[in-house]
């Protein structure tokens, strides 16, 4: 599986998935701290690996699948995000970018007859606001369509509101809906208030 979202919740998805047997490849523009989450999963005894990825290149977006293909072949999965907390200009090109990535990975996957993309929510993403959620949801609602007849899942794992929960619980949550129940839909909420 791909992993093309080195944040926190990324990082806790890949160590847990890799924990459970899975072939995982990490990609991360910080290639070096990337590099070393891979190792410490493989000195655990997981399957994991990380390659250079920045979505705002299309060289990166290049080097990367060629790396998947080496190194996992066809991926099952394919975890990402659109990039919305990505800062100032760059944030375009990150979302062109995760879109570029996806056009490439699926149509593989529909032709193996079985797959998962799972897309990170803006929040859980750090960004906030109506137009963060809204390009979300399209990309989401897209996905749906064009797997409409297909073994294909889109998924999703979003947040009611930033800091619903911590990275490392959204991503034991992300883990899970793959390898567990199955869900297509995650949805994080505040903790409770206590009554006075």
């Amino acid at each position: 599986m791909i992993i093309a979202d080195a944040s926190g919740i990324g990082r806790a998805a890949a160590a847990r998935l890799a924990g459970h047997g899975h072939l995982v490849l990490i990609g991360s523009r910080e290639l070096e701290s990337t590099e070393r989450l891979a190792a410490q999963l493989r000195a655990r005894g997981g399957s994991a690996f990380a390659a250079r990825l920045d979505l705002t290149d299309p060289h990166s977006i290049n080097g990367f699948l060629a790396a998947a293909e080496y190194l996992i072949g066809t991926p099952d999965v394919l975890i990402t995000d659109l990039g919305l907390a990505a800062p100032g200009s760059r944030a375009h090109g990150v979302r062109v970018g995760a879109q570029i990535l996806a056009a490439r990975v699926i149509p593989a996957m529909i032709a193996r007859g079985r797959g998962d993309v799972v897309l990170v929510g803006p929040e859980l993403a750090g960004a906030r606001g109506a137009a963060a959620r809204r390009e979300f949801d399209a990309w989401s609602a897209a996905l749906d369509a064009e797997f409409v007849g297909t073994q294909m899942r889109a998924s999703t794992v979003r947040s009611a509101q930033p800091g619903a929960a911590s990275s490392a619980d959204a991503g034991h949550l992300l883990a899970a809906m793959i390898t567990g129940a199955r869900l297509c839909l995650i949805e994080l909420l505040p903790p409770a208030v206590p009554a006075r």
